[in-house]
């Protein structure tokens, strides 16, 4: 099973199609960009995120992080009259992280129908083509380090995109999706009570997904974790209030780093409103 994601979608009712069933603006997505969206349950909770790369007549939906089938799942049960064809390329179509590269955000290169280079608003600049050169160990070290999300991680059904920093791919003026009342509601409560946040400790990691204990208490989630050099380094999922890093524990290992992960915003006049 490949465990990337590479969907080719054509048909007029495309990007209408994916308007309406994920968080960001889609509809008008010009020839030769990208940007990344998320599909949310009714609760806001997060089920899966792709990147939206349209080339002329069609539209790719890509991501380096998981297999295709969950999400062609999802797309097949929010289909019934649209003109959307649905082509999954990912068995001959690899996508990946491409290091150190430099690409406009939300720009899309092309290599013949193939978005061969994508620069991702906010994040890093995908590869569409041949396996990474880097192994997954390495690769996961890169993705924490720079704080990015990953499904089965951060990108799950336990947390809402903004506790895991994937505000910027939520628009709040777009209209109706599954979750836009829930996480309409937490910009304007000002409810968002946990935030993304890089962590660390000595010795070797500790496994993930992992309650992070106050006191004997669980206050969070350790959701990454991974080696590097004699510590470890990770992302947990953590209350908004500072805390002193000794004071936190994972199973018996007491952290020695909280570090919390520049804040990223939703689109949309009515958070800009609200300060």
């Amino acid at each position: 099973m490949t465990t990337s994601t590479a969907i080719r979608l054509t048909g007029r009712d495309t990007l209408d199609l994916l308007h309406r069933v994920t968080t960001n603006a889609l509809i008008d997505l010009a020839d030769g960009e990208a940007r990344g969206t998320l599909f949310c349950d009714f609760r806001g909770r997060l089920l899966h995120r792709a990147v939206v790369a349209r080339l002329a007549d069609a539209v790719w939906l890509v991501r380096d992080d998981a297999p295709a089938a969950p999400l062609l799942a999802h797309l097949d049960r929010q289909i019934f009259r649209e003109d959307v064809k649905v082509e999954d390329r990912s068995e001959s179509v690899f996508v990946s992280t491409l290091s150190g590269a430099t690409i406009r955000e939300g720009q899309v290169v092309a290599e013949g129908d193939v978005p061969a280079t994508i620069g991702v608003p906010g994040g890093p600049v995908l590869t569409v083509g041949a396996p990474p050169a880097i192994g997954p160990a390495v690769a996961a070290l890169e993705r924490i380090a720079a704080g990015r999300p990953a499904h089965g991680h951060e990108i799950t059904d336990e947390f809402n995109p903004f506790e895991v920093n994937l505000a910027h791919e939520v628009h709040l003026d777009k209209g109706c999706y599954t979750g836009q009342e829930v996480l309409q509601r937490l910009v304007t409560y000002e409810s968002v009570r946990r935030r993304l946040m890089r962590v660390g400790g000595a010795g070797p990691a500790p496994s993930a997904p992992s309650d992070v204990n106050l006191a004997g208490q669980r206050i969070g989630r350790l959701t990454s974790a991974v080696v590097n050099g004699e510590s470890w380094i990770g992302l947990a999922v953590l209350p908004w209030t500072a805390i002193t890093p000794h004071d936190l524990a994972i199973g018996s290992a007491a952290l020695t780093q909280v570090e919390p992960l520049p804040l990223r915003r939703p689109i949309g006049r009515e958070w800009a409103a609200a300060g």
